[in-house]
């Protein structure tokens, strides 16, 4: 007997029947582990995840199976019968697959099982489904006017009504009317039976709910992200911001845990006397949310706390009625193996260009009342923009210029002819102007691609064709100290005694002609000392990774008989990783 149920217009629909959890509710990595306990004959069930393997094969393997259906969602209306065994269906609405051997296989066009659809599943035998995958948050448009097979991101400890988790969509809840547009789900029977609205959800299980007008509602909870699927810091990215809105009518209290213990993760929270500060991210973020308010989280990535070089977990977002949302969380660093020598393959841990500066704030004095070496504080402060870079053997020298350029990559053609990347594009750092013309721009201009400078003009030293900057000797980071000696002979441009028009410090004699020493050699010998932990007040969750901090010192000989030395603070923040000079 076909039974329909009339809406605007009328869709066919299978029966089918599913439960799905999250096993364990354990990560590993960014895969977490569905488990869906199938009953012989017809099940419905809602892919949370994107299978690590999407064939069908791969997906339902071991699986004693007569046949996959997917619904091929349309922006319109159709009409659905309710008994699965109903031999009548409007078939070019669906996406099928039998297994090979059925005499209708050769007309399969389902070959995948993505996630975040529902699939209905039909078995001769009871069997328990495990699929592994990773999480992501990928809102879907609603068929407006229409019947959607969909499943939704709920909490297995505490499942919600229907009610209470539809009644914040206008979509499917009508609050004139005060009840839910009509939802069904599989019964025991096999046929799909109208829920009530205090019936309870479960996770996993797909339903028919109809759409009142268009909708994107997901779930009670609405997420915002910076940009993609999840949260992605990459080899660079410090901080990305995760806004919770709660879309109920009533207070929540959001919930947001790292499934990786212990988490490389911190948030930023307020602190009357600092305005802001970074905490690690240990066991569950919570912030009591009202109705229709949001919760919103700055997170920070410590990547000095990632074992190996790569980071990947999932954070679970609860609301504490019902709703659980599961995202991705990833970041890569440079590794560098035991002792400090470079990973097999890779780059030294702390390679790329550091930009920051020395703020000079003490010096010696010269009086014959002191002892010239000790340092007195001053009444202000001396900056010095310093640029330094670590290449890929852990080498550090001390640049005055450093260009960010873009070095274009190489296509090959494979033996069919088609075009391919051989080598693919990259940032450059370079220092020799005449360099530039085999590069191209980093950034746009006013349209027009250009590079990015960096400039320190504090430093000047003498310089060779190949070697526009200063090597530095002893160890970046971590306690490690590096030292460099610049020397300005009586020559040199900048020397602060020479000067090239005036007769005294020219260098010349009295007529011009021949030399004569006028001006004396200049030396500064420079050292940074760094921290191996933070200094006080320094707020960046990453110390150690992408800042460096510690004590500047400088001695000027030259410029008075008795060395001029000075010191203060000094911080540094890594602008690129990129490990090569002009390459």
């Amino acid at each position: 007997m076909k039974t329909r149920f009339q809406t605007s217009r009328l869709f066919p629909i299978f029966a089918a029947v599913a439960l799905g959890v999250f096993g364990g509710n354990a990560a590993r990595g960014q895969t977490l582990t569905q488990t869906f306990a199938l009953r012989a004959g017809w099940n419905s069930i809602w892919l949370e995840i994107d299978p690590t393997n999407n064939t069908i094969g791969a997906v339902f393997a071991g699986a004693p199976l007569v046949a996959v259906w997917t619904f091929a969602d349309r922006i319109t209306a159709v009409d659905f019968i309710a008994d699965a065994n109903e031999p009548v269906w409007n078939r070019d609405r669906w996406l099928r697959y039998l297994p090979p051997g059925h005499p209708a296989a050769f007309q399969n066009n389902l070959f995948a099982a993505p996630g975040y659809r529902a699939y209905l599943v039909q078995l001769t035998n009871a069997f328990t489904l495990n699929v592994t995958g990773r999480p992501a948050w990928r809102p879907r448009a609603w068929a407006p006017n229409a019947y959607n097979l969909r499943g939704f991101p709920l909490d297995p400890a505490l499942p919600p009504t229907f009610l209470d988790f539809f009644q914040p969509s206008s979509a499917h809840y009508d609050p004139s009317a005060g009840r839910l547009q009509k939802i069904y789900r599989l019964a025991g029977t096999g046929q799909w039976t109208l829920v009530h609205p205090s019936d309870r959800m479960a996770p996993g299980e797909a339903y028919w709910c109809f759409a009142n007008g268009g909708s994107d509602y997901v779930a009670p909870i609405e997420l915002k992200l910076d940009g993609g699927d999840g949260l992605d810091f990459g080899s660079s990215l410090n901080n990305a911001n995760l806004a919770c809105r709660n879309l109920r009518e009533t207070d929540v209290t959001v919930s947001i845990r790292d499934l990786a213990a212990p988490s490389p993760l911190s948030y930023k929270r307020f602190n009357p006397t600092n305005a802001s500060d970074w905490v690690k991210l240990d066991g569950a973020w919570t912030s009591p949310t009202p109705a229709g308010g949001e919760a919103n989280l700055t997170t920070s990535i410590r990547r000095r706390d990632i074992p190996g070089d790569r980071y990947a977990s999932v954070l679970a977002v609860t609301d504490g009625a019902g709703t659980r949302l599961q995202l991705p969380v990833s970041a890569r660093k440079l590794t560098v193996a035991a002792g400090g020598a470079p990973a097999p393959g890779g780059a030294h841990s702390l390679a790329g260009l550091w930009v920051g500066q020395a703020s000079v704030n003490a010096v010696n004095e010269v009086s014959s009342a002191t002892d010239g070496v000790s340092t007195t504080a001053t009444s202000g402060e001396f900056r010095l923009r310093l640029l330094i870079h670590v290449s890929r053997d852990g080498t550090a020298r001390l640049l005055k210029e450093v260009v960010q350029l873009w070095k274009n990559g190489t296509t090959t053609n494979t033996p069919s002819g088609q075009s391919v990347v051989a080598v693919p594009g990259r940032y450059a750092l370079v220092t020799e102007s005449s360099l530039y013309s085999q590069f191209g721009g980093a950034i746009l201009r006013d349209g027009t691609p250009g590079g990015q400078r960096f400039t320190a003009v504090g430093y000047d030293f003498p310089t060779t064709s190949g070697a526009n900057f200063l090597p530095l000797t002893g160890t970046f980071g971590g306690a490690g100290t590096l030292a460099g000696t610049i020397l300005l002979s009586p020559q040199f441009p900048t020397n602060p005694f020479r000067h090239k028009f005036h007769p005294d410090h020219d260098n010349l004699d009295d007529r011009f002609v021949g030399q004569r020493e006028e001006a004396f050699p200049v030396q500064r010998a420079i050292s940074l000392q760094f921290a191996s932990a933070a200094p006080a007040g320094e707020s960046d969750p990453d110390f150690g990774y992408r800042v460096q901090a510690g004590t500047y010192r400088e001695t000027v000989t030259g410029l008075n008989k008795t060395p001029i030395r000075c010191q203060g603070p000094f911080r540094l923040t890594r602008v690129s990783d990129v490990a090569e000079l002009n390459r």
